[in-house]
């Protein structure tokens, strides 16, 4: 009946999901039911409350600008410069067309911090062009989606912007944190790419760049290429707020799109800060929700549950965070990543403190089970993206996913046992 009681509120979530009910409306109608279910009418009276103080936070104002720069960024011309600048220096490696997209969704994860939005760009350049060289749409697809979610390990990323203001965690260490996990994860999906293209065929891209190409491509990116730059020596120095960041990110990402590519137009500008206000809405409603129902789980003692079992079976810190990958899996089969992060932090975080695990560790390893999470069955959201994207199909997406669900796997595994991968970075620059 105990048992019951505990899996309640993830019964009730998961109907809610299963009957298409938005992810943040859904776990705040979840959070509802079971405060009149259990009778907990104190905590019934401070929902509004509960869900004002869950987006009050200055840290969180960062999130709809960095949100902005996407929009301001991602005009087409502006994806193929970045296409185009991998392939003249990657385009002759096996599985050329591959690695190029890899590539060009790491560079695009660099100036912005949503992985949906690094998906969608690059999703349909990069499935065409390597269906044109013989690709499996299915693969093509499937390579994009897993390389889409390096946009949140690789800084700026709106998810570590989340977890920093939920634990108190520095933002800038998280992001300096992120890089070499990130560009370790890119090779290995370069390596893996390279491998089957090799076995299967596929083939390298046709066009010849002379080293003026090169030299050419990179001048002409070097005003988005600055843009990375911007955002981590802003952290270095320390003189700059997250939100600061965001702020200066947007305005840049404004004038380079307005007069140096020259992708969008004064008359755009409106239809983008209505399409960052629908986005940043969403991920704010998600986000109260999700704090909403932490308190339904804390009513339940389930953080004094994890506690128990971990103290009861006397986990060592790597066997903990291999049990809370398990856990994060297997929600995120059915929830969307903002909520992954913002319903499980508050819980999880102490005790990993409590183990004398580093919260800038736990959180890279949060990070890398909220990207598994966003390319698992059934809910895998960049999954959804390119199928809209490129008009496969999601039952060859979830058919062609799995190898690439493994690839993160190992890295999530990598980074759990070798923490310093993670943490060695900004305790270099961040002294």
């Amino acid at each position: 009946m105990h048992t019951l009681l505990v899996l309640s509120p993830f019964i009730i979530l998961i109907i809610l999901l299963l009957i298409r009910i938005p992810v943040g409306f859904a776990l705040i109608i979840a959070s509802i039911i079971e405060f009149t279910v259990t009778g907990n009418f104190f905590y019934f009276k401070l929902i509004p409350q509960i869900l004002y103080s869950a987006m009050d936070k200055y840290t969180l104002l960062a999130i709809p600008f960095f949100i902005m720069t996407a929009e301001f960024l991602i005009g087409g011309e502006i994806v193929d410069l970045l296409f185009r600048l991998a392939a003249a220096f990657l385009g002759k490696l096996p599985g050329g067309v591959g690695i190029v997209s890899i590539a060009a969704t790491m560079l695009f994860a660099g100036i912005q911090g949503s992985s949906a939005a690094d998906a969608a760009a690059i999703g349909r350049i990069g499935t065409e062009g390597m269906k044109e060289e013989g690709y499996d749409d299915g693969f093509a697809a499937s390579l994009i989606a897993t390389s889409g979610t390096l946009a949140i390990m690789i800084p700026p990323s709106i998810a570590m912007i989340i977890y920093g203001s939920i634990s108190q965690t520095s933002i800038g260490a998280l992001f300096y944190a992120g890089i070499v996990p990130g560009v370790i994860a890119g090779i290995i999906l370069m390596i893996y790419t390279a491998i089957v293209s090799q076995k299967r065929g596929y083939g390298k891209i046709r066009e010849v760049f002379t080293n003026r190409d090169r030299w050419n491509l990179f001048k002409k990116s070097l005003g988005i290429l600055a843009l990375p730059v911007i955002v981590l020596y802003g952290f270095y120095t320390g003189k700059l707020t997250p939100t600061e960041i965001g702020t200066a990110t947007a305005v840049y990402s404004l004038i380079i799109g307005l007069y140096l590519y020259k992708t969008i137009t004064w008359r755009d500008v409106p239809k983008i800060l209505l399409r960052t206000t629908y986005t940043t809405v969403t991920i704010f409603i998600i986000i109260a929700g999700a704090i909403l129902f932490s308190k339904v789980l804390t009513q339940l003692k389930i953080p004094f549950l994890l506690f128990n079992f971990v103290k009861t079976h006397h986990l060592a810190p790597w066997e903990f965070l291999i049990f809370v990958s398990v856990v994060l899996y297997f929600l995120g089969m059915f929830m969307e990543g903002v909520a992954l992060n913002v319903m499980t932090t508050p819980i999880l975080v102490p005790i990993a403190v409590a183990l004398g695990i580093n919260p800038v560790h736990y959180g890279i390893v949060l990070i890398f089970n909220i990207e598994i999470a966003l390319i698992s069955p059934p809910v895998g959201l960049n999954l959804f993206v390119l199928s809209a994207a490129t008009d496969v199909s999601l039952e060859k997406l979830y058919r062609n996913i799995w190898p690439f669900v493994l690839i993160l796997i190992a890295n999530l595994l990598l980074i759990i046992f070798y923490p310093q991968i993670c943490l060695f970075l900004p305790k270099m620059i961040l002294k």
